[in-house]
Formats: C-alpha cells, sequence, structure tokens
C-alpha cells in the first residue's frame, strides 16, 4: 500500500496487517500512538478516500489503460522535492537529455555516487508506492503484453500503445526507463540494444542457437518466430520471453531493427563470408565466378555484404567449408557438380586402376586427355580433383597431380608449412613482402594468397606495423625494432605531428637514453624521407617526415 515508512511503523505496531483491520478504528487512536502526528493522520485519510473512491479496486484497475499508469506516474513525480525531482529526471533523462550516470549526478550535487543511487532507488519505491495496488497491476499487465508479443518496451511502442489519449509530461523515454526500473519483469529498451562484451553463461547458450538459426536463414527473421523456434526445438531449455529479450539486448553479434515498433526483426550484426556465400551458391544453378558472387550478393544483402576484392575472396572460399573450385575460375557446392554422384564411384575405381597400372603419378588433365572413361565427356579437371580428394587411397600432390597413398609418396608441401620454415630461417619478424619474397625461392605464389594465409595461420603472430613472427618466439627484443629502417619510418609515418624522439622512444617502449635510444638515432638519421630538428641526439629533438604537410 502506499504508506510512508513512519505511518507504516504506527499501523504495525497497533497490530494492522490488512487495510480492512481499520474498519472501526478511530482517527484518535492512531493519533495516540507514539511517533504518529497529524500529518500521518492526514496520509491515513487520504488514503482511506483513495480506497472509498474505488482507485484499488482490481475490476476497475482491469479495463484502465496505460494513460492511467502515466498519470499515476506524473502525479507521483509532482510529488517529490524539487532537488530529487531534478535528481531523478536527471538519471532517466526526463529532460530529454541524455541519462547521467550517478557520478556526474553526484558532481552536480556534491553527493557521492553510492549517495545519489541510494536517493534514486528511493525515489523508485515513492512513485511505485504512491499507485498503491493499480499501478503494480498495470505494470504486470504491461510486462505481460510485451512478453506475449516477445518485443521489448521501446518508446515508440509506448507511444503507439498510448495513442492520443493523453499529452505526456516527459519525453517516451523517461518513461520506458521508469517502468523497467518500477518492474524488471519489463524488457524496458529506451536506448536499444546495450552490447555487453561478456556475456553470462545462460546467454550464452541462448544467443549461440540463435545464431544458427539466422545462419540459415541470412535474411532478418522476426523475433517472435525466432524465439517460437527456440522453444520448440527447446534449445535451450525452459527459455522465457524475459530470458530471451535480455540475452539479446546485451549481444554485440546479433542486432534487433524496428521496422515497426511492436514487430521487431533479428539479423546477424555482420555476415562471415562464408554464410553470404553459401546463400548465394544455394540459389545458383551453376557454379558462379567470384565476380558473380560478389554482385548477387549485394542485390540480396545490400550494403551488409562487407567490402571485399575479387582476390580476397578467391582466397577465403575453402573445400573444408563445403565451397569448391568447380572450374577454372568459377565457385560451387557439392550440388553444382554435373557428374552424377551414382558416378563417382566408378571414377574412384578407374582412376584407381590407371594409377596401378602407369605406375606413377598421374593429373586428371591427362586423366581426361586419354578419352579411355566413359565419363570423361560430363565432368572437369578441377570436379575429378573433387571426386579423388574424398577418397583416402588418393594422395593429392597439387596442380592436380594425384598418386596412390600406398606408394609412399609425400604430399606436396603447402604455403602454411611454408611460412614458419621462412620465418625460423630467418630468425626474425618479416613483413608479408619479405616472406613472400623467401618462398617465391621455392614456390610460385600469389601476393594475395600470402597474405590471406599469413592472417589464419595458428603459428604466426602479428608483431605491430605489418611483421610477423612465429609464435613460440613470444615478446620479440626491443632491439630488432630500433635498428629496422622500414619498421621505424612506419612507426614514424603512423605517428600524429608534432613528434620529438623522446615521444617516439616512448611509442617503442625504450628509455630515451641508452644503447637502445642510440641505435635507434641511428636508424632515424639513416631514413631518406625523414629530417631531424636540430641535427643532435636529445628527446626534444624534432623529427619531421618530409610528406608531412601542416
Amino acid at each position: 500500500m502506499p504508506l510512508s515508512v513512519r505511518l507504516a511503523g504506527v499501523l504495525q505496531k497497533m497490530g494492522f496487517r490488512r487495510l480492512g483491520d481499520l474498519n472501526g478504528v478511530l482517527y484518535e487512536q492512531v493519533l495516540s500512538m507514539r511517533n504518529c502526528g497529524q500529518r500521518s493522520i492526514k496520509e491515513l485519510k487520504s488514503l482511506v478516500q483513495r480506497v472509498q473512491a474505488g482507485e484499488f479496486d482490481y475490476s476497475k484497475v482491469k479495463g484502465m489503460g496505460l494513460d492511467f499508469l502515466v498519470k499515476q506516474v506524473e502525479e507521483s513525480v509532482a510529488q517529490i522535492s524539487p532537488r530529487e525531482r531534478s535528481m531523478l529526471l536527471l538519471r532517466l533523462g526526463g529532460n530529454g537529455q541524455r541519462p547521467l550516470t550517478l557520478e556526474e549526478i553526484g558532481v552536480k550535487y556534491n553527493l557521492t555516487r553510492e549517495r545519489v543511487r541510494q536517493v534514486v532507488d528511493l525515489l523508485y519505491g515513492r512513485i511505485y508506492k504512491h499507485g498503491g495496488p493499480a499501478v503494480d497491476s498495470m505494470l504486470k499487465r504491461l510486462a505481460e503484453r510485451c512478453l506475449s508479443i516477445t518485443c521489448p518496451l521501446n518508446p515508440k511502442l509506448f507511444e503507439m500503445w498510448l495513442g492520443n489519449k493523453v499529452t505526456c509530461k516527459y519525453p517516451a523515454a523517461f518513461y520506458v526507463r521508469l517502468f523497467g526500473e518500477l518492474n524488471a519483469e519489463i524488457p524496458a529498451w529506451p536506448d536499444g540494444q546495450k552490447p555487453y562484451p561478456n556475456l553470462d553463461l545462460r546467454a550464452k547458450e541462448i544467443i549461440r542457437p540463435t545464431v544458427e538459426i539466422l545462419r540459415a536463414n541470412i535474411a532478418p527473421i522476426p523475433l517472435a518466430d525466432v524465439y517460437s523456434r527456440l522453444k520448440q526445438k527447446d534449445q535451450p531449455p525452459n527459455l522465457s520471453a524475459g530470458e530471451f529479450l535480455h540475452a539479446l539486448k546485451q549481444c554485440c553479434s546479433l542486432t534487433v531493427e524496428f521496422p515497426t515498433p511492436d514487430k521487431p526483426l533479428v539479423r546477424l550484426s555482420s555476415l562471415r563470408i562464408y554464410d553470404w556465400v553459401h546463400r548465394v551458391l544455394s540459389q545458383a544453378d551453376e557454379p558462379l565466378k567470384p565476380e558473380e558472387i560478389i554482385t548477387r550478393a549485394k542485390k540480396m544483402f545490400g550494403d551488409e555484404v562487407p567490402p571485399i576484392s575479387i582476390g580476397g575472396l578467391r582466397n577465403s572460399l575453402r573445400p573444408e567449408q563445403g565451397i569448391y573450385l568447380l572450374d577454372r575460375r568459377a565457385f560451387g557446392l557439392r550440388h553444382h557438380i554435373h557428374l552424377p554422384e551414382r558416378l563417382w564411384t566408378k571414377v574412384r575405381s578407374d582412376v584407381h586402376k590407371l594409377l596401378e597400372d602407369t605406375g606413377r603419378p598421374v593429373s586428371t588433365r591427362e586423366m581426361l586427355k586419354r578419352n579411355r572413361f566413359n565419363w570423361a565427356p560430363q565432368t572437369n579437371v578441377h570436379e575429378v580433383a573433387h571426386i579423388l580428394r574424398e577418397d583416402e587411397r588418393f594422395v593429392d600432390l597439387g596442380r592436380f597431380l594425384f598418386a596412390l597413398k600406398g606408394w609412399g609418396v609425400k604430399e606436396r608441401e603447402h604455403i602454411k608449412d611454408l611460412i614458419p620454415k621462412a620465418l625460423k630461417q630467418a630468425g626474425h619478424p618479416m613483413t608479408a613482402t619479405e616472406i613472400l619474397k623467401l618462398l617465391r625461392q621455392k614456390r610460385s605464389v600469389g601476393r594475395a594468397t600470402i597474405s590471406a594465409v599469413i592472417r589464419h595461420h595458428d603459428g604466426v603472430k602479428h608483431y605491430g606495423y605489418g611483421y610477423y613472427g612465429l609464435r613460440s618466439w613470444g615478446d620479440i627484443k626491443k632491439e630488432f625494432y630500433v635498428s629496422q629502417p622500414l619498421l621505424v619510418r612506419r612507426i614514424i609515418l603512423e605517428a600524429a605531428p608534432p613528434l620529438n624522439f623522446g615521444k617516439l622512444c616512448q611509442m617503442l617502449k625504450i628509455p630515451a637514453k641508452g644503447k637502445l635510444a642510440d641505435q635507434l638515432w641511428e636508424t632515424v638519421i639513416s631514413l631518406r624521407r625523414i629530417k631531424v630538428e636540430p641535427e643532435i641526439k636529445s628527446p626534444e629533438t624534432t623529427i619531421i617526415h618530409k610528406t608531412w604537410k601542416m
């Protein structure tokens, strides 16, 4: 009931627990109690009058709308002292500004953060109690209404449900925030989602199957449909709509959109290359070239497709993802292979016999050129290579060359195996260009290929500024950094001018005096496009790159 702490204490001392216990009691009897004055009696009379007026009649409350709840809230806020009301409005954005933090309000009123929290929490309690059972009932109904349609309460939805019945004194977001504080079951989203990087275990259990559903569809799906699918699968068990919305509010990998306030959609925040490529290929009748895949993806998903070059896309697609190179430059899925799957067993059997007869590795080009097999006209070298790779009896030697595993022929070394060897041979970090130069002494490899492999290599670590090394090396000694002209030049270029020698030492985390500083100085003055003023080693010496413009 909407009682002050003092009056509630007096009534409890008198042994009253229910409102009906007051029937027949004189006001003078209550006034005679200790700690009870005329203000408490006035409060008790006001409460009885509200009861007589039917304000707490549940049969009447059921017919009341959101406008009644808004009216009750505004009345209770108006009764708060100006200082405390100002703190409440600042905390909930009632003046149209962004909600302030407890610390910011504390600075404004010369209070500690904890004291501000205590004051605001007390105000929430007073507002909640002012409306009595009616407000409590309406807040529960509001929570049930949101959860029944699996939609968070947002400012637009609040305005839509309120209609034109009443003019609000405060912004819609203020009421959404306040309702969320008064009843924790209301899924209040006054500012949309608030991603939180460290989700709890339960939230992760909810997000994981949700992401799987969206990866299978790619396009945005109504929030209610996703929740319904999760409930059908019982994954995770005993999932409630409130838990589902709470997990989505904190999730970084999923984005909730509101094309209409009451029918939100959820989509993946960022599409993986595999996701949109697989979706495009699954709807294609034939294998597609990289540029065709990109064009179709942009038509289907618009700006959600991240910018990517043709070469970058080609190097990102791998057979282990279920995406195969099925022609000279065309990629497809398993069902795009022209050769009927019923003939695959025969292909493998024929090739196995061919290799046994020849006694040497044979390429798929040579297999099809001989035209000795009746299935040869229906396929190409890429498809045959894929069919043979799925059979453990064959060894892929690269460049469409295959041998029998029983021969003991070693597989051709892949680029990802050669990169650690090149770094180990050099003994220090290198740029991708330097690694490429070493690899080209042994293999023919493209720049795009080497960049893609390095970025995804488990054994390679990026040491910053475009330099890569082995993870097993750990932290690289500072002597290496200060002696590399190319690396020092990159650091200077990326720094914001003005730059002096002392600041450069700080960036490299070395002292401004000593052996390392001397080595760094020698490296700096050896750079062609770098000039120093004055030409004396000092922490205050200015370092200027000649390409910089004022």
